[in-house]
């Protein structure tokens, strides 16, 4: 277990670099899917 002061290591910063990027990836795809059906459905 690290220090809570230490920082991590550039692999482990890349790594939840991109978890936190797929993260929100989804979360933009998921609203921009919900007002694409929105405006489908109910004009």
């Amino acid at each position: 277990m690290q220090h809570p002061k230490e920082s991590p290591s550039p692999t482990d910063r890349k790594a939840a670099n991109r978890r936190l990027g797929l993260i929100l990836l989804s979360i933009v795809l998921v609203f921009f899917l919900g007002f694409f059906a929105k405006m489908t459905w109910f004009g």
